[in-house]
């Protein structure tokens, strides 16, 4: 794919690139100055189109010369999905590079003809090798894989010369049990009727004399309270009537 060099870098320069039907970009690769670039929006739309996973290996027309690249992020706008931007890593042959290589499942497993549910964890593998080892994809065949089994990034065959940069005891696909359906019961309740329903408010009721005994508790108190002040009185009369004397 030709791409040419930009010198469009402001907001608004880059703004009315995209309307003249090119998307910006960007060449980097390790120890050498990035590559400002732009690219016809068709000719992009047709690569992101055919191209089938991270690990495609792609050659670029930059300015007449030939760049070997992988494309890194493809930005879009989230509203209506329109190319933004891309970005390109230039690959050196004597390099080692980290790619996501896609996994491709093979067979029906056993334990799922059974009934069981084939779960997929673990759909690409990021591995580190040399551009010319990269792999198209990582073949795992399902088909004896029972109802509870399941395979494991170390389970796997990884061609030589590559390196997988992920956990080992990660699941990548495994065949769960099915699910069984639990019949629930409605719970039946009983709403009163006839004499059982007029008996009810007794509990209301109960409330009321509840409040009525406080109001009688309130009611003593406030008696005995006046007979104390009462009597308070009374002797306070013989010691007046015994200083006026």
């Amino acid at each position: 794919m030709e791409v040419k060099e930009r010198k469009e870098t402001g907001t608004r320069q880059v703004k009315n690139l995209r309307k003249e039907g090119w998307i910006p970009g960007v060449i980097y690769g390790h120890g050498e100055k990035s590559k400002l670039i732009k690219v016809r929006e068709e000719d992009l739309k047709n690569l992101i189109h055919n191209l089938r996973s991270e690990a495609t290996l792609l050659t670029l027309n930059y300015e007449g010369k030939n760049l070997q690249v992988l494309a890194r992020e493809v930005t879009r706008n989230p509203l209506d999905e329109k190319l933004l931007h891309i970005d390109f890593q230039h690959i050196h042959e004597n390099e080692e590079v980290s790619v996501h290589v896609i996994i491709e499942f093979q067979g029906k497993p056993k334990g799922a003809e059974e009934g069981g549910v084939t779960n997929f964890e673990h759909r690409d593998l990021i591995v580190r090798c040399l551009p010319k080892d990269i792999p198209e994809k990582i073949v795992v065949d399902i088909s004896a894989l029972e109802i509870g089994q399941s395979i494991h990034i170390k389970d796997l065959v990884i061609p030589e010369g590559i390196k997988v940069e992920e956990e080992p005891s990660i699941t990548v696909v495994n065949v769960l049990s099915p699910r069984k359906l639990i019949e629930v019961k409605p719970v039946e309740v009983e709403i009163p009727v006839g004499e059982e329903a007029a008996a009810e408010p007794e509990l209301i009721s109960k409330g009321e004399g509840e409040v009525e005994g406080e109001e009688e508790a309130e009611k003593t108190e406030k008696t005995e309270k006046t007979q104390k002040a009462e009597k308070t009185e009374k002797t306070k009369e013989p010691k007046e009537k015994e200083r006026r004397e």
